[in-house]
C-alpha cells in the first residue's frame, strides 16, 4: 500500500511540475543559474524565501551599493533560477521570507542580508549560453553589527528601507521569533546573515542537475547545456 501511495505522489509531483514561462534569449544571452536556498525556522523545518537577490559585480564601481541587483525569476519545488542572466561576475546578497502567522494572520516580512564576508563566499561566474548549478545554501542571522561596514549597510538599506534605522535591524534574530509568531507590532525584520552551510558536493550538484533537466523538459531551455 505504501509503495502505491509513493508512486502516486511521484507521478503527481512530476505532472504538477512548474515550467518556466521565461524563454531563453537565443543565441546571445541564454545563460541561467540554479540553486537551492533555505532559511531554518526558529523551532523546526525551514522556509523557502519569496525571492533571492543577487548583485552583479563590476570592478569599475567603488562601492557594492552602486551595483545592479537582480532577483530570481523562477522557482520550482525547491530550486531558484535566474533565467537569461547576463554573463559576468555575481554574488548572492539577500533573501526575503514572507510568513503569515496562522493564529493572528499577521504578515511578517523578514530580510536576510549577507554581510561582506559571506557575500564573498557566494561569488560565481556566469558564462554565455549555459545553465550553471551553484549548489545548496542554508542561511541564518548572525552577529554582524551595523555601522562597521557602511557600504554594506547601504546595500541593506536599498533592499529594505528601514535596514539602518529599525530596531529589528540592530537585534536581528532576537526579534524574528516574535515577528513570526505575531507578537510584534512591526512586521518587517532584517539583519545581517551568513551561510550556516554550503553544499556543493558532487551528489548535490548531480541531484539539482537531474531536477533542472526535468524542470526544463519540453521547453526551449532543454537545449542549453547544464554545467
Amino acid at each position: 500500500m505504501k509503495t502505491i501511495i509513493t508512486i502516486i505522489l511521484l507521478l503527481t509531483l512530476f505532472h504538477c511540475r512548474m515550467k518556466p514561462e521565461v524563454k531563453p534569449n537565443l543565441p546571445k544571452q541564454s545563460s541561467a543559474v540554479v540553486f537551492e536556498l533555505v532559511v531554518p525556522k526558529i523551532f523546526m523545518g525551514h522556509f523557502y524565501p519569496e525571492k533571492v537577490i543577487l548583485l552583479k559585480l563590476d570592478k569599475s564601481k567603488k562601492n557594492l551599493s552602486e551595483l545592479q541587483m537582480i532577483e530570481t525569476n523562477f522557482f520550482s519545488i525547491s530550486r531558484y533560477y535566474v533565467l537569461n542572466i547576463e554573463p559576468g561576475e555575481y554574488a548572492i546578497v539577500a533573501a526575503h521570507v514572507h510568513e503569515k502567522d496562522p493564529n493572528t494572520q499577521k504578515d511578517a516580512n523578514v530580510y536576510y542580508v549577507l554581510d561582506r564576508e559571506n557575500l564573498e563566499k557566494s561569488k560565481f561566474t556566469v558564462k554565455p549560453n549555459q545553465v550553471q548549478i551553484l549548489g545548496k545554501y542554508v542561511v541564518g542571522f548572525n552577529k554582524t553589527e551595523l555601522g562597521t561596514d557602511h557600504d554594506m549597510d547601504n546595500v541593506g538599506e536599498s533592499i529594505i528601507g528601514s535596514f539602518k534605522t529599525s530596531l529589528t535591524a540592530k537585534i536581528g534574530a532576537a526579534i524574528v521569533s516574535t515577528v513570526l509568531t505575531g507578537g510584534a507590532d512591526q512586521t518587517d525584520s532584517s539583519g545581517y546573515a551568513g551561510f550556516t552551510e554550503i553544499d556543493q558536493s558532487k551528489e548535490m550538484i548531480e541531484e539539482i542537475k537531474k531536477q533542472t533537466k526535468l524542470d526544463f523538459e519540453e521547453t526551449a531551455w532543454s537545449s542549453i547545456p547544464i554545467e
